[in-house]
């Protein structure tokens, strides 16, 4: 069994917060990856469970929340763990990421979450533009054969 994919750098003496989440591959019909902009950066949709969500719940909601898609079928595809500081939340995380190809479709009347842009873009250009390394290298894995 491969064993799971590890990132950032830890600091002595600091304690970090596990944090699972779940985060999309969706892609259009020209196979441009969707991709979040917010003021922190360029993120893969999806985010943190809530407590007792499972991975495919916690993916549908942040997909909804984010970016107003509903979730009509998500695949497994790997999961990799990124140390990380959190400006947002003011605290360090393991970030326990799993990553899912996902087929999602518009909700009628429903919008971008305050504060987030929503971006089409090949695969390369992603990986290029990620903030995250655990999600780089989780687009790099799964699509190494994609343009």
């Amino acid at each position: 069994m491969e064993s799971t994919p590890v990132f950032g750098t830890t600091i002595s003496g600091i304690q970090y917060e596990d944090r699972p989440g779940a985060y999309a591959f969706l892609r259009d019909k020209n196979n441009q990856l969707a991709i979040i902009q917010t003021s922190y950066g360029f993120f893969l949709p999806g985010g943190g469970l809530d407590p007792g969500e499972t991975h495919e719940q916690g993916l549908a909601r942040e997909i909804f929340e984010e970016i107003g898609y509903k979730v009509l079928n998500a695949n497994f595809e790997l999961q990799a763990i990124q140390y990380h500081w959190s400006a947002h939340y003011q605290k360090h995380f393991k970030k326990i990421g799993s990553f899912y190809t996902v087929e999602a479709v518009p909700t009628p009347g429903v919008g971008l979450q305050a504060g987030h842009s929503l971006l089409w873009m090949p695969v390369k250009q992603a990986t290029q533009k990620l903030n995250q390394e655990f999600q780089r290298f989780a687009v790099e894995k799964t699509f190494r054969n994609s343009p």
